[in-house]
């Protein structure tokens, strides 16, 4: 106990100065941890500086010299708390006690400061030499990576071929490059797998994944586009054989897309015209697939050879291209070709159709036209009239439709050459007789129809003599049947005579009237109806004209009887007043015979006019005998 109270300052020295040196290695160590975990990438030469400082602060640490004296740290504070025990008890004064407690108080903040420190070095060890493993790690990637790099833009840099042997001493010079990816492969592999293997150890850092990620996203990109250069290189020695092959081939489909248009021909067969179209139209398609489908390949192998051809090349390429994208409208000109064919067989069938029609209809207006000429039923003059005129404008409008289709033949479907077969010359006769035979009718119509505008103006006249003779023929009749009656004396026997002298004449005017009634009716271009309305007529008339002319005869002769027997008598009468004159006797003789001839007129006379008492005019015969 006197040994430790006694020594007791100069141990409180010495452990001030420890402690105070113990707390500054303490210091540096976790300034050491804090360099080690720091949120930074060092170089590996940096890191090795701060790997090797954090290991010797650890050695310090960690050396025997340390945890001894920390053990006789312990048994001093042991020890120095019993004194504070005894000094309590002693009754010594409480400054002692004080010094004594501070003592205590460092030797707490050291061991407490120690126990936590050395987990955290410990952790920090295992993480110090995590990310010295991974800055070896990527300094053995460094190099790699270069000769990735290295490689990578020997195979992206720009290269330029204006034919298939400047393309295949590129991919000779590009192989190269392959040959060395193929050498560095399995060591490339090897320290990729490495790599893994830290990668899934605790305590890796971060940047060795992305290192990691890195090189190998560097080594596959490297070696994608050395393929896609050299599979670019081989595609484009490839095209080269290409485009030139199919433009060869194109020119050929196009000049035979040409030939194809050259040899359509019209046909007038219309059910060879038929096949033949159908034919066509497939070997049309045929070539405008082929046309298409080696265009596309010529299109294609020249997006090939422009991704590596050089300015001058790839203006040369677009040319020839679209040189040929304009040859290849040989398919818009098939197209139309084969439309205009389809147009013209579906004309010709329209042109027969229509050919067929006005045949027909020739036909049709022919028997019309006849019926017209001889009815089978009676018609009247007008009713023909307008018929005649409506054929007449039927056979023009079926002109016009000859003509429209005479002149669609003669600007686009008339043969040329060797087009014009037997058929095509069927078409044409049938045409021109079509239109000889409507040119004849229709100037036959016209003039059946100028006929019957005159048959109106004759019957017309005959209906006007029809028209007088039915006014004058009913009283004439009657006049016929009532007859005349006797007259009283000769005033009245000439009013007579004058009256039959009228009636005679009026039988001259209507005897007239029917002559131009028959002139006119023979005019009319069917007239055996009038004709025999109007001898019906006339036979009337006849009747009627005999009984006037006998009437005026009888009438005369009585008439003639009673002047000469009044003359007679008056002759008699001054006869016998003046005796035949101065100085002259009668003549009894002569003076008989006159009375005789009187008396015979007289008998005559009465004989005359008991006849008359009859309707029928009396016979002049009889009259001369009685």
């Amino acid at each position: 106990m006197a040994f430790w109270q006694e020594n007791l300052p100069f141990i409180k020295g010495f452990f001030d100065e420890r402690s105070q040196k113990f707390f500054d290695l303490m210091d540096r160590a976790e300034a050491s941890i804090a360099q080690v975990n720091a949120d930074k990438i060092y170089s590996s030469k940096e890191f090795k500086r701060i790997k090797d400082n954090f290991t010797n602060i650890v050695k310090n640490l960690e050396r025997q010299e340390v945890r001894d004296w920390l053990n006789s740290t312990k048994d001093l504070l042991a020890e120095e708390k019993k004194m504070a025990a005894a000094a309590e008890a002693s009754g010594e004064p409480a400054v002692k006690a004080v010094k004594k407690g501070s003592v205590d108080d460092n030797l707490i903040k050291i061991f407490t400061r120690f126990e936590g420190l050395m987990p955290r070095v410990n952790e920090t060890k295992l993480v110090t030499d995590m990310l010295w493993k991974s800055y070896e790690f990527t300094d053995d990637l460094v190099p790699l990576m270069e000769f990735s790099r290295e490689q990578l833009s020997a195979a992206t840099k720009e290269v330029f071929t204006g034919s298939v042997s400047q393309t295949e001493e590129i991919t000779d010079k590009h192989s190269k490059t392959m040959d060395k990816l193929d050498k560095k492969a399995k060591e490339v592999k090897d320290i990729i797998a490495r790599g893994k293997t830290l990668a899934e150890l605790d305590k890796a850092p971060e940047f060795l994944a992305k290192k990691l990620t890195e090189m190998t996203d560097l080594w596959k990109q490297t070696n994608d586009e050395s393929k896609n250069r050299l599979n670019g290189l081989k595609s484009n020695s490839a095209a080269w054989n290409a485009f030139a092959d199919k433009c060869m081939l194109l020119n050929t489909h196009v000049q035979t897309a040409h030939k194809q248009i050259n040899d359509v021909k019209k046909l007038f067969d219309m059910d060879k015209a038929a096949g033949d179209y159908k034919d066509r139209m497939n070997k049309a398609a045929a070539i405008k697939s082929e046309i298409d489908r080696t265009l596309k390949g010529v299109e294609e192998a020249n997006d090939v050879l422009q991704l590596l051809a050089d300015p001058d090349t790839k203006a040369q390429l677009t040319q020839e291209v679209t040189d040929l994208q304009t040859a290849c409208q040989v398919r818009t000109e098939l197209d139309t070709k084969m439309q205009w064919l389809d147009n013209f067989n579906k004309s010709v069938v329209d042109f027969d159709k229509t050919t067929t029609e006005l045949e027909g209809l020739v036909k049709k207006d022919r028997s019309d036209l006849d019926n017209l000429i001889k009815p089978p039923q009676k018609m009247k003059s007008t009713d023909r009239l307008v018929s005649a005129m409506d054929l007449a404008d039927d056979i023009r409008a079926q002109k016009e439709i000859q003509t429209a289709k005479q002149m669609e033949w003669e600007e686009n479907l008339a043969p040329q050459g060797k087009e014009d077969t037997a058929e095509a010359k069927e078409f044409v006769a049938r045409m021109a007789k079509v239109k000889t035979t409507l040119d004849s009718l229709e100037q036959e119509a016209d003039g059946e129809a100028g006929k019957y505008g005159n048959d109106i103006v004759f019957m017309a006249e005959v209906s006007n003599a029809r028209n007088q003779f039915m006014n004058w023929i009913q009283g004439a009749e009657e006049k016929v049947k009532k007859g005349y009656g006797s007259p009283n004396n000769l005033e009245e026997a000439e009013k007579l005579v004058n009256d039959c002298k009228e009636w005679a004449a009026m039988c001259e005017k209507i005897n007239k009237v029917l002559e131009n009634g028959k002139l006119s009716a023979a005019k009319i271009t069917l007239h055996s109806d009038e004709d025999s309305e109007l001898q019906a007529m006339k036979t009337r008339w006849e009747a009627v004209s005999k009984s006037c002319t006998d009437w005026t005869k009888k009438l005369g002769e009585l008439s003639g009887m009673w002047s000469k027997q009044t003359e007679m008598l008056n002759q008699v009468t001054s006869t016998m007043v003046t005796g035949g004159g101065a100085g002259e006797q009668v003549n009894l003789n002569d003076l008989d015979q006159q009375m005789e001839a009187i008396k015979e007129m007289f008998v005559k006379k009465q004989e005359m006019m008991k006849k008359m008492s009859s309707t029928t005019a009396p016979d002049p015969a009889q009259l001369v005998q009685a």
